[in-house]
């Protein structure tokens, strides 16, 4: 508590050093920009143009800047920290580097074809919000603009006060710069870092719960080219016995790029189409970009034009760009009448051709423009309100997702979970759906960074997110794929994804070895749907991160730039194999607790602070948490919809024994589709493994929350237990009835079976271990 509150009086005086160091209008008195180790020279003129981009092919592009020239920026120093984190999105580290001797950090939403590594440059999406973390105090930092942003990272050490002048004490300073908006920054003083995951959701969202098929695997590619060709790829996931639960098309699916139609040649028949995977229980997806065709035979782009619904450009007329169809305008998602037009778009009788099964994939929202400055809209377009492009252009690419949202909402009269993936975002967007990290390459590389971009994602609330298995832009090699497989089965979203021109690569169009490796990963991925499901709905209920920097459960020093490695989850420890010919890892095991490999079920701790694990092609690291229960179903079937009520296995994980509950655990169940969890029809229960004195120690499951009016069919079949002495006996008790249980135990990995458990998981029980 002193320790607390020191540090509270630390963040108090941080709040009152903030400087400003520019506000509207300064600048016009300024021949420069101003940055800590010097000046960068920049005529007053060329300032926005300068500092908002650095090509000069586009000084071709004249800025109007109608309210004239505007900068907004702060300093903010965080005492006493050695560690930042987030302002997604970057393909760089996890831990933020220093800005000192490169580029700043680079917050614009831009649509960057196979972007580069290493980088602080723009991506897709931004998200102003940082973290410093430490082992004893976390704080945040949402800086709430959304007009072009940089931040500089510095890190010090700096000379205490006091007795003992030649100590140090660490600190980072930020520097942060808009090109516009006002300053408008909320500090969150947690101390935990969950505490101050749960107060930024508090302001910007918390993140919906998706639908449970959302959570299986995706195939996509640009493009499949008919309906035959959609028959073709469905048929071949039964074939060869792979699960998956949504087919994906890309813009050839339109008819000329026109979005919410179909091409008459290739897609005649979308309804019978999308009926023939319904019946199978899955889904399909279909790309909506925010571009509109200015084709006048095209409905949308008449009522658009009608209802003056487009961004305007500085004169006063409809803001005109190139993009997928050619001539296109964009709908200004800042007009709440655009909005509630779009969101009527998806009714079944608007979209022609759609169903209830039908998903959305909103692509291209930054927005992108091919010939605009940075392939983007120009800064002094107009939107609603007479509001500047530049005021909100990171804020463009939600608000388009959340009307694509609300329209699928509306749909289904507000009874079904939409899906709709989106490539840009901002603070708040994680209520909307997932997204994904763009248009990566198929190399080792691409793979490696894909683990720190997440990170970065998640941490900044946007728990559901995932990369492009295999890279979008290229052809990976089988090696490469097999090891991107079994990567992304244990990460948010998992799709499966490549650009055209790339060789087609469905999981079975590959030799033997490689089906079978690609297979496995998919299979395992269905088996802990339950427990994924669980960990998403306390994302969506607390706001905290599903994929976790093991910093985040174990804020120890030495584990600050682990970013190879992370929690999926807090009970599940991955660690992706991510270079070629790999077959020995080296895995860090955080030593406040005991790790079970999940293959073996052996553990492999034993008090140290890493080991050397196997990894021949068909292994991915995967370690269950000690003093855990992890739900799963063993029984994988074509889709997730077919497993919706087999039974489940629970493995409980013996912690440490000096505790009385030396295992526990959530499992979350609801219908797995609708919003009725809004209205606490689901059911949450714990399982939990305490100590006993009439036994060796006994199994308590127990509902906990949730309405007594939703009823599941889920049984439990079995429960494994990890780290176990040899039972003589187990017996089950509900309702003071008791009988014998079946058991069997592995003498070698140190574990026991429990089998045909329960008949229904709605009744508490125990179960007597002796």
């Amino acid at each position: 508590m002193v320790e607390y509150l020191a540090m509270k009086l630390i963040l108090m005086k941080l709040i009152m050093l903030i400087s400003v160091l520019m506000q509207r209008n300064i600048i016009d008195n300024l021949p420069f920009y101003l940055r800590d180790e010097g000046y960068v020279l920049i005529e007053k003129e060329d300032f926005i143009e300068t500092i908002s981009d650095n090509d000069a092919k586009n000084k071709k592009f004249q800025d109007k800047m109608s309210n004239g020239n505007c900068s907004v920026g702060l300093d903010v120093s965080f005492m006493m920290s050695e560690h930042v984190y987030g302002i997604p999105e970057h393909a760089d580290s996890f831990h933020l580097k220093d800005t000192r001797h490169r580029d700043p950090y680079r917050l614009y939403n831009s649509d960057v074809f196979a972007y580069s590594l290493d980088n602080p440059m723009a991506l897709y999406g931004s998200i102003p919000y940082m973290i410093s973390a430490g082992t004893v105090q976390c704080v945040g930092i949402f800086w709430n603009n959304s007009s072009e942003t940089w931040i500089d990272v510095e890190f010090n050490a700096e000379q205490k006060m006091g007795k003992n002048q030649n100590s140090l004490s660490p600190n980072v300073k930020t520097h942060w710069v808009s090109e516009s908006g006002v300053i408008d920054m909320f500090v969150l003083l947690g101390p935990s870092i969950d505490e101050v995951a749960n107060q930024y959701a508090s302001l910007t969202g918390f993140s919906m719960l998706p639908p449970l098929f959302a959570l299986g695997y995706h195939q996509c590619r640009w493009n499949y080219d008919d309906e035959v060709d959609v028959a073709n790829v469905d048929s071949g996931f039964d074939k060869h016995n792979i699960p998956y639960d949504c087919l994906w098309l890309d813009i050839e699916h339109t008819d000329k790029k026109k979005y919410m139609t179909w091409c008459p040649n290739s897609f005649p028949n979308p309804i019978d189409m999308i009926s023939k995977l319904s019946a199978k229980g899955r889904k399909m997806v279909t790309i909506i970009d925010p571009h509109i065709s200015r084709d006048i035979t095209y409905s949308l782009h008449n009522e658009c034009s009608i209802n003056k619904f487009y961004i305007k450009n500085k004169n006063g007329d409809d803001y005109i760009g190139e993009c997928w169809p050619g001539v296109s305008s964009w709908i200004d998602f800042l007009n709440p009448k655009a909005r509630e037009w779009w969101a009527e778009k998806f009714m079944l009788d608007s979209y022609k051709g759609s169903s209830l099964d039908l998903m959305t994939w909103n692509d291209m929202n930054e927005p992108a423009v091919f010939n605009g400055p940075e392939n983007s809209i120009h800064r002094d377009a107009i939107h609603f309100n007479d509001i500047e492009h530049r005021e909100v252009h990171n804020l463009y690419g939600m608000m388009f997702h959340k009307s694509s949202y609300e329209g699928l909402l509306k749909r289904s009269n507000g009874k079904l979970r939409p899906f709709v993936l989106s490539r840009s975002f901002f603070a708040g967007s994680q209520r909307y759906g997932p997204i994904w990290t763009g248009d990566n390459q198929s190399t080792w590389l691409d793979l490696k960074a894909s683990i720190p971009m997440l990170l970065s994602l998640n941490i900044a609330g946007m728990c559901f997110v995932g990369a492009d298995v295999g890279g979008f832009v290229g052809d990976p090699n089988p090696e490469l794929l097999i090891r991107w497989y079994q990567a992304a089965a244990f990460q948010p979203f998992f799709r499966g994804h490549a650009n055209r021109g790339t060789k087609r690569r469905e999981p079975w169009l590959f030799d033997k070895k490689t089906v079978h490796f690609i297979r496995a990963a998919i299979l395992r991925r269905y088996a802990i749907l339950p427990y994924i499901y669980t960990q998403m709905w306390m994302c969506h209920k607390n706001g905290t991160a599903l994929m976790r920097p093991l910093w985040m459960d174990f804020p120890d020093s030495s584990l600050f730039r682990v970013e190879d490695q992370y929690l999926f989850g807090h009970d599940l420890l991955v660690k992706p194999v991510t270079k070629c010919g790999q077959t020995v890892s080296k895995i860090i095991l955080p030593s406040q607790t005991n790790w079970y490999d999940i293959d073996t079920f052996k553990e492999i701790s034993n008090g140290k602070l890493f080991v050397y694990v196997s990894t021949p092609l068909n292994k991915i690291p995967v370690f269950l948490r000690g003093g855990s229960v992890v739900p799963i179903k063993e029984r994988i079937r074509s889709c997730s919809a077919k497993m919706e009520n087999d039974p489940l296995t629970l493995i409980v994980c013996i912690g440490s024994v000096n505790s009385k509950i030396l295992s526990q655990g959530l499992i979350y169940i609801d219908d797995g589709r609708s919003t009725e969890h809004e209205q606490d029809k689901y059911a949450l229960f714990t399982c939990s493994m305490k100590i006993s004195k009439a036994s060796k120690y006994y199994i308590k499951w127990k509902k906990i929350k949730g309405s007594e009016t939703f009823k599941s069919h889920v049984s439990i079949e079995r429960i494994i237990v990890l780290g176990a002495l040899v039972p003589t006996r187990c017996i089950f008790s509900e309702n003071g009835v008791e009988h014998d249980l079946n058991v069997s135990f592995n003498a070698d990995s140190q574990f026991f079976v429990i089998k045909k458990v329960a008949n229904a998981v709605t009744m508490d029980f125990k179960i007597y271990i002796l």
